[in-house]
C-alpha cells in the first residue's frame, strides 16, 4: 500500500477506534442524611440538622448526599398549599442550597411526609418543587421524577435507582421497572448498584414495627434486588440507624435527626448521619456513622447483633460486600 495512502487513511482509522471506557472511581463518598422533617407544617429544622450540613460541606465533602426521604413535615390535610410551599422553601434554604453552593448534589427518594400516595396535593407540590431543582447528576430514567428515577454517580461508577416507596405498596409494575433498570446498560457498566426507598423491607424501630410501616410483598422486591446484584438497599422511615443484612441483600436503615428505639431494645434512640465510602472496583462499601447531636462516632459493635422486626431478622454487618 503506498505510504501516502496510509498517511491519509490513518486519521480515519484512529477516529473509528472505540474509546477506552473510563476506569471506575477508586472511591465514591456519599453522605446519608434523611428523616429530618420537623412537626407538621414546620418551616424550621432541629439544630442537629444545621450541624450535620456544616459537617458535610466543610469536613466530609462527599460526592453526593443521598436521602431516604421525609424532608418536610407534610401529610396533613389541614395544611394549605401556601404552607406546603413554605416548607419546601425552608428545605431549599437550609439543606439543598448550602449543599449546592458547596458543589454537592442532593439525591433522594421521597417519604410519606413529602409525597404520600394518599396526599395528591403533597405530590403535586413535590413535583413542582423538584421540577425546578433537578439534581446535578447523570440521569438514566427521569420519566416519573421525582417519585421514581435512576441515575449514576462518579462518571458512571455507581448506579442508583430511587423507588416510590413513600407508602407500603411497591407493586409488580414498579418491581418490573426496577428489574429493567438494574439490567440496563448504565447499571451493568457501573461497579456498584444501590437502591433507595423510604419504607423498609423489615422492621427496625419499635414504634414503626407494624403493618403499613414496612413494604408489603417485601420478599418479592428483595428478590429483584438480589437478582440485579444490588449491593445495598438504603431506607428511612423508621429513624433508627442500623447496618444489616436480610437474606443476601445488605440493608442500611439510615436513621434520622431525632431517632427511635430499636425493636426489643428500649433506650437506644439517637440522631445519626452516615458517610458511606463505596469501592466500585472491589464491589464493597464501608461506613462511618456519627451521633448528630454529640458528634461522637457510633461504633458498629455497640449495636444489637440482630433485630427481630416484622419481616426480619436483620443481622448486623461491619461493612457491605
Amino acid at each position: 500500500m503506498p505510504r501516502l495512502f496510509l498517511l491519509l487513511l490513518l486519521p480515519l482509522m484512529l477516529s473509528a477506534t472505540p474509546p477506552v471506557p473510563n476506569a471506575p472511581a477508586a472511591t465514591v463518598r456519599v453522605a446519608i442524611l434523611g428523616d429530618f422533617n420537623g412537626p407538621y407544617g414546620s418551616i424550621t429544622y432541629p439544630p442537629a440538622l444545621g450541624r450535620s450540613i456544616t459537617r458535610i460541606t466543610q469536613e466530609w465533602q462527599p460526592d453526593a448526599v443521598l436521602s431516604a426521604g421525609d424532608l418536610i413535615g407534610g401529610q396533613k390535610a389541614s395544611l394549605t398549599d401556601v404552607q406546603v410551599r413554605a416548607m419546601w422553601a425552608a428545605f431549599d434554604r437550609d439543606v439543598r442550597r448550602p449543599l449546592a453552593d458547596a458543589g454537592i448534589p442532593f439525591v433522594f427518594t421521597l417519604g410519606n411526609h413529602d409525597a404520600s400516595p394518599a396526599a395528591p396535593r403533597d405530590r403535586r407540590e413535590a413535583r413542582a418543587y423538584w421540577a425546578a431543582h433537578v439534581p446535578d447528576v447523570t440521569s438514566t430514567d427521569r420519566a416519573a421524577f421525582p417519585f421514581r428515577s435512576s441515575f449514576t454517580l462518579a462518571d458512571g461508577s455507581v448506579f442508583v435507582a430511587s423507588l416510590d416507596a413513600s407508602g407500603p405498596d411497591v407493586d409488580a409494575a414498579q418491581r418490573a421497572w426496577l428489574a429493567a433498570q438494574l439490567a440496563s446498560a448504565p447499571a451493568r457498566a457501573a461497579g456498584l448498584r444501590l437502591v433507595v426507598g423510604h419504607l423498609p423491607l423489615a422492621g427496625v424501630s419499635a414504634d414503626k414495627n407494624r403493618p403499613g410501616e414496612v413494604i408489603r410483598d417485601a420478599d418479592a422486591l428483595r428478590q429483584v434486588m438480589e437478582a440485579g446484584d444490588v449491593l445495598l438497599y438504603v431506607h428511612g422511615h423508621h429513624a433508627a440507624y442500623y447496618p444489616g443484612r436480610l437474606g443476601r441483600l445488605n440493608i442500611l436503615s439510615s436513621g434520622g435527626i431525632g431517632g427511635r428505639d430499636y425493636v426489643g431494645h428500649p433506650g437506644t434512640a439517637r440522631s445519626t448521619m452516615t458517610l458511606l465510602t463505596l469501592f466500585p472496583a472491589q464491589r464493597r462499601a464501608t461506613f462511618e456513622t456519627v451521633d448528630a447531636d454529640t458528634g461522637a462516632v457510633v461504633r458498629t459493635e455497640t449495636l444489637p447483633a440482630r433485630i427481630d422486626g416484622r419481616g426480619g431478622p436483620l443481622l448486623r454487618v461491619g461493612e457491605f460486600r
